[in-house]
């Protein structure tokens, strides 16, 4: 099992989420978890709560405690929704969004520091990953069918 390509990527990916770890708090102050969290925001846009949580893959209460730390930190911004009371449209901020620019770029040149130190074209590299994505998706899309 140790030398199985799934476990090999399992392995690799572990080991990557804790470096970003590590590295997001040591220069930015802020967690992995909660960086991703700002990118997927950023990328859905303005969102009710409930869709955030969708799109994270989170519960409802998870992304409610969430919420309250980013918006503390001033990441994130939660408004009412006017088009029903009881629900909550979350907005990244310019610090957010500002806080994503700068994890990117030190995510981007620390894997890239990463990648050439391996020996491993990144160009190959991407193509391979980029494949086994989609084939991924494509997999889930039609067994959830």
């Amino acid at each position: 099992m140790d030398g199985s390509p799934a476990y090999l990527l399992h392995k690799l990916v572990f080991a990557l989420d804790r470096a970003a770890d590590n590295l997001l708090r040591t220069h930015l102050g802020i967690s992995y978890k909660r960086a991703l969290f700002l990118v997927v925001l950023q990328q859905c846009g303005t969102v009710t709560q409930h869709a955030l949580a969708v799109a994270l893959g989170y519960s409802d209460p998870a992304v409610s405690t969430m919420l309250l730390e980013l918006a503390k930190d001033g990441y994130i911004k939660t408004t009412p929704s006017p088009e029903h009371g009881r629900k909550r449209l979350v907005t990244i901020t310019p610090q957010g969004s500002e806080v994503v620019a700068k994890g990117r770029q030190l995510l981007d040149a620390r894997f890239d520091q990463l990648m050439a130190a391996a020996g491993v074209d990144t160009q190959h590299y991407s193509e391979l990953t980029e494949q086994l994505y989609q084939t991924l998706v494509a997999t889930m899309k039609k067994e959830h069918s």
